[in-house]
Protein backbone atom coordinates (compact mmCIF):
# COMPACT_ATOMS: atom_id res chain seq x y z
CA UNK A 1 0.00 0.00 0.00
CA UNK A 2 2.83 2.39 0.84
CA UNK A 3 4.52 1.73 -2.51
CA UNK A 4 1.29 2.61 -4.29
CA UNK A 5 1.19 6.00 -2.53
CA UNK A 6 4.84 6.67 -3.33
CA UNK A 7 4.24 5.83 -6.98
CA UNK A 8 1.17 8.10 -7.07
CA UNK A 9 3.10 11.01 -5.46
CA UNK A 10 6.01 10.45 -7.83
CA UNK A 11 3.63 10.37 -10.82
CA UNK A 12 1.98 13.62 -9.69
CA UNK A 13 5.37 15.29 -9.25
CA UNK A 14 6.55 14.12 -12.67
CA UNK A 15 3.32 15.29 -14.34
CA UNK A 16 3.56 18.68 -12.59
CA UNK A 17 7.14 19.12 -13.79
CA UNK A 18 6.20 18.09 -17.33
CA UNK A 19 3.28 20.54 -17.44
CA UNK A 20 5.32 23.34 -15.84
CA UNK A 21 8.19 22.77 -18.28
CA UNK A 22 5.71 22.85 -21.13
CA UNK A 23 4.61 26.34 -20.05
CA UNK A 24 8.15 27.56 -19.43
CA UNK A 25 9.80 27.91 -22.82
CA UNK A 26 13.60 27.75 -22.64
CA UNK A 27 16.02 28.09 -25.53
CA UNK A 28 19.74 28.22 -26.07
CA UNK A 29 22.24 29.60 -28.55
CA UNK A 30 25.88 29.01 -29.42
CA UNK A 31 27.37 32.51 -29.32
CA UNK A 32 30.65 31.32 -30.83
CA UNK A 33 28.76 30.06 -33.89
CA UNK A 34 26.92 33.37 -34.21
CA UNK A 35 30.21 35.31 -34.09
CA UNK A 36 31.79 32.96 -36.65
CA UNK A 37 28.87 33.01 -39.07
CA UNK A 38 27.36 36.50 -38.74
CA UNK A 39 29.05 38.51 -41.50
CA UNK A 40 29.16 41.82 -39.60
CA UNK A 41 30.93 40.07 -36.72
CA UNK A 42 33.33 38.33 -39.12
CA UNK A 43 34.16 41.65 -40.79
CA UNK A 44 34.72 43.37 -37.44
CA UNK A 45 36.99 40.52 -36.28
CA UNK A 46 39.03 40.68 -39.51
CA UNK A 47 39.49 44.43 -39.12
CA UNK A 48 40.53 44.00 -35.49
CA UNK A 49 42.94 41.18 -36.33
CA UNK A 50 44.53 43.27 -39.09
CA UNK A 51 45.16 46.16 -36.71
CA UNK A 52 46.45 43.83 -34.01
CA UNK A 53 48.84 42.23 -36.50
CA UNK A 54 50.12 45.65 -37.55
CA UNK A 55 50.77 46.61 -33.93
CA UNK A 56 52.48 43.26 -33.28
CA UNK A 57 54.75 43.76 -36.29
CA UNK A 58 55.80 47.17 -35.01
CA UNK A 59 56.51 45.63 -31.60
CA UNK A 60 58.60 42.85 -33.19
CA UNK A 61 60.65 45.46 -35.06
CA UNK A 62 61.21 47.33 -31.81
CA UNK A 63 62.31 44.09 -30.13
CA UNK A 64 64.70 43.35 -32.98
CA UNK A 65 66.25 46.83 -32.66
CA UNK A 66 66.59 46.26 -28.92
CA UNK A 67 68.31 42.89 -29.43
CA UNK A 68 70.64 44.42 -32.03
CA UNK A 69 71.60 47.18 -29.58
CA UNK A 70 72.42 44.60 -26.91
CA UNK A 71 74.45 42.47 -29.34
CA UNK A 72 76.42 45.48 -30.56
CA UNK A 73 77.10 46.54 -26.99
CA UNK A 74 78.28 43.04 -26.03
CA UNK A 75 80.62 42.90 -29.04
CA UNK A 76 82.28 46.25 -28.30
CA UNK A 77 82.15 46.61 -24.51
CA UNK A 78 85.59 45.09 -23.87
CA UNK A 79 87.39 47.49 -26.20
CA UNK A 80 85.34 50.62 -25.51
CA UNK A 81 85.68 53.47 -23.08
CA UNK A 82 83.65 53.75 -19.90
CA UNK A 83 81.87 56.80 -21.30
CA UNK A 84 80.81 54.84 -24.43
CA UNK A 85 79.64 51.88 -22.30
CA UNK A 86 77.72 54.19 -20.01
CA UNK A 87 76.06 55.92 -22.97
CA UNK A 88 75.12 52.60 -24.63
CA UNK A 89 73.75 51.17 -21.37
CA UNK A 90 71.54 54.24 -21.03
CA UNK A 91 70.34 53.83 -24.64
CA UNK A 92 69.57 50.15 -24.03
CA UNK A 93 67.62 50.97 -20.88
CA UNK A 94 65.70 53.70 -22.72
CA UNK A 95 64.87 51.26 -25.52
CA UNK A 96 63.68 48.70 -22.97
CA UNK A 97 61.40 51.31 -21.36
CA UNK A 98 60.06 52.21 -24.82
CA UNK A 99 59.27 48.53 -25.47
CA UNK A 100 57.43 48.19 -22.17
CA UNK A 101 55.53 51.44 -22.69
CA UNK A 102 54.51 50.42 -26.22
CA UNK A 103 53.34 47.02 -25.01
CA UNK A 104 51.20 48.56 -22.25
CA UNK A 105 49.87 51.33 -24.50
CA UNK A 106 48.87 48.97 -27.29
CA UNK A 107 48.16 45.62 -25.61
CA UNK A 108 47.72 46.43 -21.91
CA UNK A 109 44.47 46.26 -19.97
CA UNK A 110 43.28 49.64 -21.23
CA UNK A 111 45.37 49.47 -24.38
CA UNK A 112 44.56 50.53 -27.89
CA UNK A 113 43.68 47.02 -29.07
CA UNK A 114 40.95 46.67 -26.41
CA UNK A 115 39.55 50.06 -27.34
CA UNK A 116 39.48 48.98 -30.98
CA UNK A 117 37.76 45.74 -30.01
CA UNK A 118 35.06 47.73 -28.26
CA UNK A 119 34.83 50.12 -31.22
CA UNK A 120 34.51 47.40 -33.86
CA UNK A 121 32.69 44.63 -32.02
CA UNK A 122 30.60 46.73 -29.62
CA UNK A 123 27.94 47.74 -32.14
CA UNK A 124 27.81 44.19 -33.55
CA UNK A 125 27.35 42.67 -30.09
CA UNK A 126 24.68 45.26 -29.28
CA UNK A 127 22.83 44.28 -32.46
CA UNK A 128 23.08 40.58 -31.57
CA UNK A 129 21.79 41.25 -28.03
CA UNK A 130 18.88 43.35 -29.29
CA UNK A 131 17.96 40.57 -31.72
CA UNK A 132 18.13 38.01 -28.91
CA UNK A 133 15.80 40.10 -26.75
CA UNK A 134 13.37 40.70 -29.60
CA UNK A 135 13.24 37.04 -30.63
CA UNK A 136 13.00 35.95 -26.99
CA UNK A 137 9.96 38.16 -26.44
CA UNK A 138 8.31 37.43 -29.80
CA UNK A 139 8.69 33.66 -29.49
CA UNK A 140 7.67 33.57 -25.83
CA UNK A 141 10.89 32.29 -24.33
CA UNK A 142 11.26 32.63 -20.58
CA UNK A 143 15.03 32.12 -20.79
CA UNK A 144 17.67 31.83 -23.49
CA UNK A 145 21.04 30.41 -22.49
CA UNK A 146 24.39 30.63 -24.22
CA UNK A 147 25.49 26.99 -24.46
CA UNK A 148 29.04 28.12 -25.30
CA UNK A 149 29.48 29.99 -22.02
CA UNK A 150 26.74 28.68 -19.75
CA UNK A 151 25.19 32.10 -19.16
CA UNK A 152 21.71 33.53 -19.53
CA UNK A 153 21.54 35.88 -22.53
CA UNK A 154 17.83 36.63 -22.30
CA UNK A 155 15.35 36.33 -19.44
CA UNK A 156 11.70 37.30 -19.29
CA UNK A 157 11.53 39.95 -16.57
CA UNK A 158 8.49 38.24 -15.02
CA UNK A 159 10.91 35.59 -13.68
CA UNK A 160 13.13 38.16 -11.92
CA UNK A 161 12.95 37.47 -8.18
CA UNK A 162 15.60 39.98 -7.10
CA UNK A 163 13.11 42.16 -5.19
CA UNK A 164 11.60 39.11 -3.50
CA UNK A 165 15.04 38.02 -2.29
CA UNK A 166 15.83 41.54 -1.07
CA UNK A 167 12.54 41.67 0.84
CA UNK A 168 13.27 38.32 2.46
CA UNK A 169 16.77 39.43 3.38
CA UNK A 170 15.39 42.60 4.96
CA UNK A 171 12.94 40.51 7.00
CA UNK A 172 15.76 38.36 8.33
CA UNK A 173 17.37 41.31 10.16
Amino acid sequence: MKNWKKILVLLIVVMTVVFAADELKIGFIYSEQIILEYQEAVDAMKKLEAEALELQNIYKEMQLDYQTMIENYEKRKLVSSDAWKSQKQKEIMDKERQLQAYQMEKFGQDGEIYKKESQYLGPVLDKINETLKRVGKEKGYAFVFDASKGTIVYANESHDITELILEELKKSK
